[in-house]
């Protein structure tokens, strides 16, 4: 079991701490899971859940943790928070963690990402303390909103799109000008189509499990 979410603010891992004055980890785990038609969070990979995978990394990048949205992770521990829009998708998750927090940077990793490494978020933090507003890795032109770092400064346009009745990040992250980290950077990490695999389906999960099992798929 992790630790409760209410501890100090400050990043965790070792070298990183002076980047950013106050950052909290967010776990994104509101959806509706329609292709899975499960709590994607609660599923089994490997002998833990599902959501205890992205939870770890969170749990390298700061001491304050939350979960946004979704039934709470089975030994997580973590508090979790109701949606401020319920219907507003991952855009909605957002301004409630930020909301949460004022002042603080927000980290953010979906609960459907298991392989995303702690590095990748430390780095995304520590981008973020050269004074953008966002930084989001950028794979096949496409943001990848939900494994991704804001600044407090983030908070009111997202709150003017979510007003004006909009909620696609990958527009907005466009028109705030976040820093996107491309292959090039991204592959310091990993695989960027392993590491930012969601687990959708039941066969995205068969996948998944063979890979931390080592076999592979017929």
């Amino acid at each position: 079991m992790f630790p409760a979410s209410e501890t100090n603010d400050s990043p965790t891992l070792e070298g990183h701490r002076h980047h950013i004055a106050r950052a909290v980890g967010a776990l994104t785990a509101g959806g509706r899971s329609a292709r899975m038609r499960a709590d994607k969070s609660a599923l089994a990979l490997g002998d833990q859940p599902l959501g205890m995978w992205p939870a770890r990394a969170l749990s390298e990048v700061s001491s304050t943790r939350v979960q946004l949205g979704g039934n709470p992770i089975p030994g997580l521990g973590w508090s979790v928070l109701a949606d401020l829009r319920p219907g507003c998708g991952p855009a909605g998750g957002i301004e409630t963690g930020l909301a949460a927090f004022p002042g603080a940077a927000l980290v953010v990793c979906a609960v459907d990402l298991p392989f995303v490494p702690a590095p990748l978020l430390v780095s995304l933090l520590h981008r973020l303390s050269g004074g953008h507003i966002a930084v989001a890795p950028r794979h096949r032109d496409r943001w990848h909103p939900l494994c991704a770092a804001y600044s407090p400064a983030f908070l009111p346009p997202l709150r003017d799109w979510l007003d004006d009745g909009r909620r696609d990040l990958q527009r907005l992250l466009d028109s705030v000008g976040a820093l996107a980290v491309g292959d090039s950077e991204l592959g310091a990490f990993g695989d960027p189509c392993d590491m930012l695999r969601n687990i959708n389906t039941p066969d995205d999960l068969e996948a998944a499990r063979a890979r931390i099992s080592g076999a592979e798929l017929p």
